[in-house]
């Protein structure tokens, strides 16, 4: 399982609850009153989440080589429904991201199952929000 989360402020973070890992990324900062541009955080967040993983998703002891399932959480509903298929992606960037995902995924033996949380229960999110206030303070 593995949460995500992105800031408006150009952070992302991960974490990876089955290893314990964490990474905390910054890519560039949102232009303010950008169209989609909270969603196109989001969604890199998701990105970097899963392809900082591949190799310990890989590296799972899976004898039968079965499909191997990674539940991928973000507090971003947006974001999950349309990496569902539920929602439309209508920014042409967004739909770029989430290709890449999928790309990304069906080159593996993977199942990624994405699953919305509250942002109380998101470990990115409060790691996150950790590194705010050490900022700000």
């Amino acid at each position: 399982m593995i949460d995500v989360d992105g800031s408006p402020l150009g952070f992302i973070a991960w974490y990876n609850h089955k290893t314990r890992n964490s990474m905390i990324r910054i890519i560039q900062p949102l232009v303010k009153n950008l169209k989609f541009g909270v969603q196109h955080v989001e969604m890199a967040a998701v990105y970097y989440g899963v392809r900082d993983n591949v190799e310990t998703f890989l590296k799972v002891r899976n004898p039968k080589r079965r499909k191997i399932y990674v539940d991928v959480r973000s507090d971003s509903k947006s974001t999950i429904e349309q990496l569902q298929g539920l929602s439309r992606i209508r920014d042409r960037k967004l739909l770029k991201i989430a290709k890449s995902i999928m790309k990304m995924l069906s080159r593996f033996k993977l199942q990624i199952v994405f699953n919305h949380v509250k942002r109380n229960k998101n470990m990115a999110g409060y790691i996150l929000d950790l590194q705010r206030r050490k900022r700000n303070s």
